[in-house]
């Protein structure tokens, strides 16, 4: 062997050893007595290894799927009131959506008494009127033949008095026969009629019969004391008798109309007390249940109930939205809740009833309410501890749980 093979072999043999340092090196062997330390600590009393115990997870309650575990600390935290299920006195309650509206027995809408072009509005929406004022000019070719045709009834019934009267006369002295004067009483009498028409014609339509004069300009005048809701008519405008100028209505008193489920009718009649809230004032006024409709809404499918108020102030506008209670009989109830203990899962009424781990849903039936206290027909008994507020806390993570079951 030559010394050049020589020197070969003893580098190979250095880098084999190199390598073999290296690989002791990065996976060095635990000592035996180490090794037996850390598997003896991760044993449990009866020698089983609980290394994996906090990693698995623990085995669920098989509790009611209705229940709300909850410490006293989280009622406190979540602001969670606890009362007892106890009497009270109720006054019933019927809650209804409304709108104020113009009372339709002193609302008038006014139109053109004949086909004419308008001339003037001589008033503006919104404006105060008096009865009898003026309110729209018109001209009308029809109204100044009817007064040229009662014009001419009166000139025919003054020459119908004149020949009675002479042919009354001469029947008196023997002259004319009687004949004669049956004849001038007839065309008397006549006449009388024809103007009497004429007149009633223009009274009807509220047009002055403007003296011996022929005019085609008509004045529509207010018919009551109110106020212009509307007003369509505008100067230059064509129109006739189906076409409104302008309505008008007292506004002393307006309508409360309230929408009245089918369900609650029984429950409601005239004269039952009642508090309007609207919306856009404060406090409540008192009134009473005046009118329910007998007939139900088409679309809608609820009756409509009515309160009348007064409204000197003219505070109430129509169009305002409020809110009407119908109030019933006060009655003392044996069992009852907060309203707000009431809650629907799942289209049931439910109450959070105290349990030892939380609460639990309790399906109930409730009966009367006044909006403050809630009858439980059934469900319920007295001195039951259940969650008085902010139960809908408790609905909300009972919903979370279901839906965490679901998935």
């Amino acid at each position: 062997m030559s010394k050049k093979q020589k020197l070969t072999i003893a580098l190979m043999c250095a880098i084999a050893a190199i390598l073999a340092a290296l690989t002791l090196w990065r996976q060095p062997a635990a000592p035996a007595a180490q090794q037996t330390t850390e598997h003896d600590s991760h044993k449990d009393a009866h020698g089983h290894d609980d290394r994996h115990a906090e990693t698995k997870a623990a085995p669920a309650e098989t509790g009611d799927e209705r229940s709300v575990a909850m410490t006293e600390a989280q009622i406190k935290a979540n602001g969670i009131a606890i009362d007892t299920v106890k009497p009270a006195m109720i006054q019933e309650r019927l809650h209804l959506p409304a709108q104020i509206k113009v009372d339709a027995e002193r609302s008038v809408a006014l139109g053109a008494p004949a086909q004419g072009i308008v001339q003037s509005v001589l008033v503006s929406p919104g404006a105060a009127v008096r009865k009898g004022q003026a309110l729209v000019a018109i001209q009308s070719p029809a109204v100044a033949q009817w007064r040229a045709d009662l014009g001419s009834a009166r000139q025919r019934l003054k020459l119908a008095r004149t020949s009675y009267q002479r042919e009354k006369t001469l029947w008196e002295e023997r002259i004319s026969a009687r004949q004669d004067l049956d004849a001038a009483e007839t065309a008397l009498k006549e006449a009388e009629i024809a103007v009497q028409a004429a007149q009633q014609r223009l009274g009807a339509l509220g047009i002055a019969a403007n003296g011996e004069g022929v005019s085609s300009i008509v004045t529509v005048r207010a018919p009551l004391d109110g106020v212009v809701v509307d007003r369509p008519a505008v100067a230059g405008q064509a129109v006739d008798e189906t076409k409104p100028l302008l309505t008008i209505a007292d506004l002393s008193n307006v309508w409360i109309e309230a929408a009245v489920p089918a369900d609650s009718l029984p429950h409601i009649g005239s004269g039952m007390p009642a508090k309007v809230s609207v919306n856009a004032l404060p406090g409540a006024l008192d009134g009473k249940l005046a009118f329910v409709g007998p007939v139900l809404g088409e679309t809608t499918r609820m009756a409509t109930a009515r309160i009348v108020l007064p409204n000197k102030d003219r505070r109430l506008r129509p169009g305002m939205l409020a809110s009407v209670d119908l109030l019933g009989p006060a009655s003392n109830v044996p069992i009852t809740v907060a309203s707000d203990a009431v809650q629907t899962i799942h289209e049931h009424k439910v109450v959070f009833v105290r349990t030892d781990a939380g609460f639990r849903a309790q399906e109930v039936v409730i009966g009367r309410s006044d909006g403050k206290r809630t009858e439980i027909v059934k469900g319920l008994a007295a001195g039951d501890v259940y969650a008085a507020g902010g139960s809908f806390l408790l609905k909300a993570d009972l919903g979370k749980a279901e839906a965490g079951h679901d998935d």
